[in-house]
């Protein structure tokens, strides 16, 4: 699997961050310390409440055309349309909950996120935009209904997240996006990001409800400083800031996140120096992140990575539970039972795969290799000519550079193929 899998969660919320930031008194930092001294939170969470009624059929149907909108526009960049869809008010409402009542100035920083959401294209969805993006299903997150969407970045691999929603009219806006990759909602890691601004002598508790370490001043500096490294791709300078620091926050999720972009980014290169630490990562997620969902997307990579097949088949199945299901993850399958000599079990799931989403070229990809690896050259034409029926032409030229292809392209069967591109 590709490393290409993670999306940069963190730069997003670092720039909604800057916009609460902007809203306050200067110094900002100081302000809010010498605010906040001796206030006492006490309060248990108490989240936004979810829509009174279940969706109804058309409510439904509204609700899967809301979310072929939203992924082509994430595609797209279109950064004008996806911010229409937006209702930054209702994540203001998740992200300004009961458990910031103990924040100073806390209507100022409300206004300084809405403004910060709402002021470049994309709104807070921006850093998923440009992505190869697909709508699969609809579901429910804690009360809430949300669209599961499939990101594949250009450099490969994949992601899911879903986008939270309520009713707006006869449609639907986004109020949240929850991350498989963290298990989080966008909303809670801005939260926790608010929260390292205050002293743990004052609101403990609102801490403690938060899971947030407390950072100082210099502390928080860097974390900025990183989530802009990771923005610009200078991914060896956040590394090095995540490695810089003291225990206690290199163990911190919010500074795991941002080291795990960044060894995402640099492993696999040429002179191996970061491929040891990227699979420590990967070993030492679970502890920091959880064992569920998030931890099965990390560790395909580190399966894969040992050649761990059956594991690694296992760990996607998980994966396919926990998000409902999706084709792309049948073709991950099916290439793994490839690799595992199991031809028959790769063909079934890679045409599975296609018939639930026929314009999944992976899974054509899939069923050529098997047919190349078994010499199997009458199926593999049998593949072409579909192909061709789609407008797609599998030439000599196309085929040149692929050297899997270099046996079959020497066979009679390509020579007879040749021949009959060359017929009306």
């Amino acid at each position: 699997m590709s490393t290409g899998v993670i999306v940069l969660i963190i730069g997003g919320v670092l720039v909604l961050f800057v916009g609460i930031l902007a809203a306050l008194a200067i110094p900002v930092y100081n302000r809010v310390q010498g605010l906040a001294q001796g206030k006492k939170n006490s309060l248990e969470h108490k989240a936004p409440p979810p829509p009174a009624k279940a969706l109804t059929e058309g409510q439904k149907q509204k609700l899967k055309e809301f979310g072929e909108r939203i992924a082509e526009a994430l595609t797209a960049a279109d950064g004008e349309a996806i911010k229409g869809m937006l209702d930054s008010e209702g994540m203001a409402d998740r992200v300004f909950d009961d458990r910031t009542s103990g924040f100073p100035q806390v209507s100022e920083m409300r206004k300084g996120f809405i403004a910060g959401a709402t002021s470049q294209p994309g709104g807070w969805l921006r850093n998923v935009m440009g992505h190869k993006t697909r709508a699969l299903h609809y579901r429910e997150r804690d009360g809430y209904p949300a669209i599961v969407l499939r990101l594949m970045p250009e450099g490969g691999g994949v992601n899911y997240v879903d986008i939270v929603v309520r009713p707006h009219g006869e449609t639907f806006r986004a109020v949240d996006m929850f991350t498989y990759m963290y298990a989080s909602y966008f909303s809670d890691e801005t939260r926790n990001l608010m929260a390292t601004m205050m002293p743990s002598s004052s609101v403990g508790k609102l801490a403690a409800i938060m899971g947030a370490t407390n950072f100082d001043s210099e502390i928080l500096s860097l974390l900025k400083k990183g989530g802009e490294c990771i923005k610009t791709g200078k991914y060896a300078e956040a590394l090095a800031i995540c490695d810089g620091l003291p225990e206690k926050y290199r163990t911190h999720r919010m500074f795991f996140m941002l080291r795990m972009q960044a060894l995402m980014q640099l492993n696999g290169g040429d002179d191996g120096k970061y491929d040891a630490p990227y699979r420590q990562m990967l070993i030492s997620a679970p502890d920091i992140l959880g064992a569920d969902s998030t931890t099965d997307l990390l560790m395909i990579d580190l399966l894969f990575l040992d050649n761990r097949l059956p594991e690694a088949d296992a760990c996607i199945q998980r994966v396919e539970k926990v998000v409902g299901g999706d084709p792309y993850l049948k073709v991950l399958r099916a290439n793994t039972r490839r690799m595992l000599k199991d031809y028959p079990g790769a063909l079934k799931l890679a045409t599975e795969a296609q018939e639930e989403e026929p314009d999944l070229v992976d899974a054509v990809d899939t069923r050529l290799a098997v047919h190349l690896e078994q010499k199997h050259y009458p199926a593999i034409l049998e593949e072409f000519r579909a192909l061709k029926k789609k407008g797609i032409l599998m030439t000599r030229k196309v085929l040149a550079g692929e050297d899997t292809y270099a046996e079959f392209l020497a066979s009679p069967e390509f020579a007879a193929w040749e021949k009959e591109l060359e017929q009306p």
